[in-house]
């Protein structure tokens, strides 16, 4: 078999020009057999998606072999588009499972026509989108239709065959066939929540939205993501995913997704923190995001989550994860590393979830940006900055219901600038130790270590976040 199959590249099997033996010309002949028995099983449940749109020519998915030779003379500014992608039927009675950006600026009068293999033509409606993993379900009015087979992505292995089928080029119903490459992609677009599939099977430019799928033919991935053309690297939405989105779309026309409401950072990925809180994994609270879920629990910024509900977590991702498979409103224990004056330690927070808003990023209350207040109790210090009390005027005006200390100058080349303190920050804590006035402040920071980081504890346009402040 190896010397008669010399590589996979691209979805296209290169054959030695050697004759092999009866034996691997039968194994050859099954594996093609194989991806013909995929192809039949699952071009039914397969439809291209004619979109029409108002377009002022770029982007979407369209290719048109006329880019090639434009025609100068032509009409410029918005004009009618026809484009294509594809989708498959996911349940009987015509619900079929896309890519939103397939469908995104649709003529909502023409709005999307699915075109069957056989040629029928079916009208859809949209039933629900969702942005964050780019899938989006569409409605047909009818009955009987062939539906997939889900596939299991957990279990599909890296190096296992795979087909994809779709529109690439307008080439409508095309199957291609390659491997699974690495499994669990992110950080690869501005998505939210990616968790993609790597294929090197051949997915182009009209591929968005088709089936990727096992050699028994069953879906376990969305075609939904390109490196560019003739590259090799494909990405697929894995089915598991997909199948939740799409249950939920279809059940409720949106997703809805528990949230804590804090902003996080990969704790390896910083190596200083790292050694500032002697842990080598882990999830650093960076922010937390006010009147959020993590703003009424016992959660600070800065602090290193480690597991949740007794489920380790390394990186920013599998929190992330970790926290989708709960329920809104569901109560989860987070194992924190705090640190304080002489080392730190853990323990557990609970924060009870809320549902993910429209627009997490709420806005920053809006405070006066006028000159902070001074006064009697204005003190130079030798970390470079100048803090006083907080008065109970400002703190309103500020947000601020816990008490502290407000920083009213920073030095540009002193220790606070350099660990990221600004104007107007107000301090709360510093490590364990709250500060809920000036004298608290000078006594926690004299009594701190010497030669050992401070965390101070700030808040800031509504916001909870942290400065380390190196002495």
């Amino acid at each position: 078999m190896k010397s008669a199959l010399r590589a996979l590249t691209g979805g296209f099997l290169l054959l030695s020009t050697a004759a092999g033996s009866a034996a691997e010309t039968a194994s050859l002949r099954a594996l093609g057999s194989a991806f013909a028995g995929v192809y039949e099983k699952v071009v039914p449940s397969v439809v291209v998606l004619e979109v029409s749109r108002l377009d002022d020519g770029g982007g979407g998915e369209a290719f048109s072999w006329q880019f090639l030779f434009r025609d100068e003379d032509a009409p410029r500014g918005p004009q009618p588009r026809e484009s294509e992608g594809s989708g498959f039927v996911i349940r009987e009675d015509g619900y079929i499972l896309t890519n939103a950006h397939v469908i995104e600026g649709a003529d909502p009068e023409k709005g999307v026509v699915a075109r069957r293999q056989d040629g029928s033509r079916l009208p859809l409606k949209v039933v629900g989108v969702d942005d964050k993993t780019d899938l989006a379900v569409l409605k047909a009015d009818a009955s009987g239709l062939p539906a997939i087979e889900w596939g299991d992505s957990d279990t599909v292995r890296v190096g296992e065959f795979v087909c994809g089928i779709g529109a690439p080029f307008e080439l409508d119903f095309t199957l291609t066939a390659g491997v699974i490459s690495a499994k669990g992609r992110s950080n690869l677009t501005s998505t939210v929540y990616e968790d993609y599939l790597q294929t090197d099977t051949a997915i182009n430019p009209g591929n968005s939205g088709g089936p990727l799928c096992d050699l028994d033919g069953r879906v376990i991935g969305v075609n939904t993501l390109i490196n560019g053309l003739s590259r090799g690297l494909s990405f697929a939405i894995p089915s598991r995913l997909a199948r939740a989105v799409s249950d939920e779309l279809i059940a409720n026309g949106r997703v809805v997704r528990p949230w804590l409401g804090i902003r996080i950072e990969t704790l390896s990925d910083e190596p200083g923190l790292q050694r500032m809180f002697g842990l080598d994994r882990g999830v650093v609270v960076r922010t937390i995001e006010p009147g959020a879920p993590a703003s009424q629990s016992k959660l600070r910024p800065a602090d290193v989550v480690v597991a949740v509900d007794g489920e380790t977590v390394a990186s920013a991702r599998e929190l992330q994860q970790a926290i989708l498979r709960k329920k809104v409103g569901q109560t989860v224990a987070l194992k924190v590393w705090r640190t304080g004056a002489g080392g730190g330690g853990f323990t557990t927070v609970d924060v009870t979830t809320a549902e993910l808003p429209q627009n997490p990023r709420l806005a920053a209350l809006a405070a006066p940006r006028g000159r902070a207040p001074s006064g009697e109790g204005e003190s130079d210090l030798p970390l470079g900055m100048e803090v006083e009390d907080l008065s109970e005027e400002v703190a309103r005006a500020l947000g601020v219901e816990s008490g502290g200390v407000i920083v009213t100058n920073v030095e540009e080349t002193g220790e606070a600038a350099t660990a990221g303190v600004q104007r107007r920050d107000v301090i709360t804590a510093i490590g364990s130790v709250t500060v809920p006035d000036k004298a608290a402040f000078d006594k926690a920071l004299a009594e701190w270590p010497a030669g050992e980081p401070a965390v101070l504890h700030v808040e800031r346009d509504g916001k909870k976040t942290y400065a380390i402040l190196k002495r």
